[in-house]
């Protein structure tokens, strides 16, 4: 395996990283702004930030724009508009297992857009890197109790969550076949910025985005600080350089990595692990190591019998 595939490999495992910690840091600035305000704040610093810096260093082509404007709207609206609105609407209305769920099934969903979309193969560690992780990710997020699944009830805020899931592995698989020449530097700012401008029209009509950004306390702005730098700029940044090296249904596999992050993050914080979630974290750990090849997985051998040559 070459440099450039160890460092896609490993900036996707950072991203998940600042991805699950941000589940924590977003609980708390949820509770002093509106969904809207709060992902409008995120997305128009981030990609003010990463235009500024980028045009500077003159990493950024307009060429690249043009050739792909249509595309990176697409993106924006739908795997950064679209998710944010799907998840902090829907929490609202329903539970976190229940998000966490269905949030679990990103990597089936992605690797089902990349087959039907991209031609992508689905080989036998794929299959098996699937099952292996969302096995895990189900033993993190109900503790090893199974009569917690078996309770869940449908809410609208579900229905919220999935179609956000759903758009975000669509930008994803969008992304890989139809970008054409640029680099996921430029992907990432591009489309940001259409994310963070339908975002900001959305809670113009909808909210009153100026009076909750300007009442928020400075904690919430510090813990906004830290998902726009890490948790947006960079996560994406690195995000969107996996999928172009290694491909929608590899990388999104990874994402099976976030509920285990926000687990540590938890525990970081003075709560404790069960059996079940060191289960399940090395279940989540396994599926990874084989959807992303680092696992060979041999089909056994024919013996030919002598007599039948």
């Amino acid at each position: 395996m070459n440099k450039t595939m160890i460092y896609a490999y490993i900036g996707v495992v950072v991203t998940m990283l600042f991805w699950g910690s941000a589940f924590n840091a977003m609980s708390y600035i949820i509770q002093h702004m509106p969904p809207l305000s709060a992902a409008a704040e995120r997305f128009t610093i981030a990609s003010i930030g990463l235009f500024i810096v980028f045009s500077i260093m003159g990493k950024l082509r307009w060429a690249a724009l043009r050739q792909n404007l249509f595309i990176y709207l697409l993106i924006g609206v739908i795997g950064i508009a679209g998710f944010n609105i799907g998840c902090f609407y829907g929490l609202q209305t329903t539970s976190a297992v229940n998000g966490a769920l269905i949030m679990a099934t990103t990597p089936l969903i992605t690797l089902l857009l990349a087959i039907l979309l991209d031609g992508e193969k689905l080989t036998v560690p794929k299959a098996i890197g699937v099952i292996f992780g969302l096995s895990g990710v189900l033993f993190v997020i109900s503790h090893g109790h199974i009569s917690t699944l078996l309770r869940l009830k449908i809410a609208i805020g579900d229905l919220f969550i999935l179609l956000g899931g759903i758009s975000f592995c669509l930008s994803n698989v969008l992304s890989r076949r139809y970008v054409k020449n640029a680099t996921p530097l430029e992907t990432t700012t591009f489309s940001m910025m259409f994310g963070a401008i339908t975002l900001i029209i959305l809670s113009l009509v909808f909210e009153h985005p100026f009076k909750a950004v300007a009442m928020a306390p400075i904690t919430a702005h510090l813990a906004m600080g830290y998902v726009i730098i890490c948790s947006t700029m960079i996560a994406y940044l690195f995000w969107f350089n996996g999928i172009q090296k290694l491909g929608a249904g590899r990388a999104s596999i990874f994402f099976n990595f976030v509920p285990v992050f926000s687990m540590l993050v938890a525990l970081l914080a003075g709560q404790t692990l069960n059996v079940w979630q060191l289960i399940g974290t090395a279940l989540v750990m396994l599926g990874v190591m084989c959807s992303g090849g680092f696992i060979r997985i041999k089909r056994p051998t024919l013996i030919t019998h002598p007599c039948t040559k």
